[in-house]
């Protein structure tokens, strides 16, 4: 069998050097190029099977570079590789018409697997005389749905997102309370086909039962006592656009039942109703409950789950994936500094690092609240601790790990848990008697049984 011609694109040598040692040279021969300019000039030179393409470049950066292969070669397959990708960076790539959207650090055998599916690929539609169609167009955006990170955990969802941005099938997102699963349904719909039609959204959790029903699928006049006129629901007002049906989990087993109906038949009645309405919407489904687990008690329908299951996305909470803190504790701020018309740009050290040690229960909305709150609260350039909300404050100030080696008697213990705590609040004892929960007094005797200064009355 003849080699297929791959050409890499990366301007780092040692990227180069381990394709060219972990590739069979019996099956591929590898042609490098370190800069997009070259990578075109190669891509006219060369019968090409396929590309690897990073994206971050001096010069004709990697996207700018795909777009010109495409003009070139359309039926080209890319992969894209980047170790520096936004959400809006995996969308622009799958709207030039990538392959496949891979970041670094990555997997060999895992590109090496991308690699040859796009192969035979390649190889199906040649043989069967058809060209494959190329990713159509994303609208442009009617509103910006920001996203922020640049970690491993929130890169493999931006690459997720790439995936199912033009597709029509459900997805369903699963995250903790916080996460921003409404903002994954928002970006799906507005950057996807139906951009520009309707994005209603339901939280099942926040209306009861009762209603709910009358609130998805509308009634006709009179159907109920305080039924006075016929009245549109959710399914018709989202008519040609997406449904986004917020914390699905907590929806009774009767009405999944009609839901699953309306995703099976595409079609409904109002209440009172007897003409079927066509349900021409996309749904997208979020929840913070393990549906999984949920069918396994009882307590979720199981055929409901499999239809909601077709493109799954579940968020990593904020515990999950603190490298990107820096980067949103930077976006809320400016974003809220702006808002309320203050003037702070600078976080200090002192409550950044608070910032940094404290547990999110809340996730990325606790975050957002807590920015919000010490932006209100500041008066300078600088976001300084006392901004911050008392919880974070009070939780931080003890949060400090330290390393004891086993063997010490309790006194050694004693001695240093100490010290460590003084260290901590910058020797301020009343802060450190509070820490340890004992009186300034018993502090004060501590201190001298072990040697250390204590202030003089």
């Amino acid at each position: 069998m003849p080699k297929r011609n791959l050409l890499l694109v990366d301007d780092e040598k040692y990227i180069h050097d381990i394709f060219y040692e972990y590739l069979d040279n019996k099956s591929y021969r590898i042609i490098s190029a370190f800069s997009g300019d070259d990578a075109l000039k190669k891509i006219t030179q060369e019968e090409l099977d396929i590309v690897l393409l990073d994206i971050n470049m001096p010069g004709l950066d990697g996207l700018q570079t795909l777009k010109e292969i495409k003009k070139i070669k359309p039926q080209l397959a890319v992969i894209i590789i980047t170790g520096y990708g936004t959400c809006e960076t995996a969308i622009d790539a799958q709207k030039f018409g990538c392959y496949e959207y891979i970041t670094k650090p990555f997997r060999l055998p895992e590109i090496k697997n991308v690699i040859e599916q796009a192969l035979i690929d390649k190889d199906y539609l040649k043989k069967n005389k058809r060209s494959k169609k190329s990713a159509p167009a994303v609208p442009s955006r009617p509103q910006s749905v920001p996203i922020i990170g640049r970690g491993k955990k929130i890169q493999e969802i931006y690459r997720l997102i790439a995936r199912v941005i033009n597709m029509e099938g459900t997805v369903l997102i699963q995250g903790k309370s916080g996460t921003g699963k409404d903002l994954i349904a928002r970006l799906l719909h507005f950057n996807g086909p139906r951009a520009n039609e309707p994005f209603i959204t339901v939280n099942c959790a926040a209306i009861p039962d009762t209603l709910l029903e009358a609130e998805l699928f509308g009634h006709e006049k009179g159907s109920f006592t305080d039924a006075h006129k016929e009245r549109k629901g959710k399914f018709e007002l989202a008519n040609g656009g997406t449904l986004f049906l917020d914390e699905i989990g907590d929806m009774s087993f009767n009405l999944q039942a009609k839901i699953l109906r309306v995703m099976q038949s595409k079609t409904f009645n109002r209440l009172g109703g007897e003409e079927e309405i066509h349900a021409n919407v996309r749904l997208i489904a979020a929840t913070n409950k393990d549906l999984r687990k949920a069918v396994q008690e009882g307590h979720f329908r199981e055929d409901l789950f499999f239809r909601l299951d077709v493109l799954p996305i579940t968020l990593p909470s904020l515990q999950e994936r603190k490298e990107d803190l820096p980067d949103l504790i930077s976006h809320f701020i400016a974003r809220y500094s702006e808002l309320v018309k203050k003037k702070v740009s600078f976080i200090s050290p002192e409550a950044k690092e608070m910032l940094l040690q404290y547990n999110w229960p809340g996730n990325i909305r606790e975050l957002e609240n807590a920015i919000q709150h010490a932006i209100v609260l500041a008066n300078g350039y600088v976001l300084l601790p006392d901004h911050l909300p008392v919880s974070i404050r009070n939780q931080t100030a003890g949060s400090k790990q330290i390393s004891i080696d086993l063997g010490l008697t309790l006194d050694e213990i004693e001695k240093i848990y100490i010290q460590e705590t003084l260290k901590m609040v910058n020797g301020n004892q009343t802060k450190a008697a509070d820490i340890l929960k004992v009186h300034r007094n018993t502090l004060h005797r501590l201190l001298e049984k072990y040697g250390q200064p204590t202030p003089k009355r």
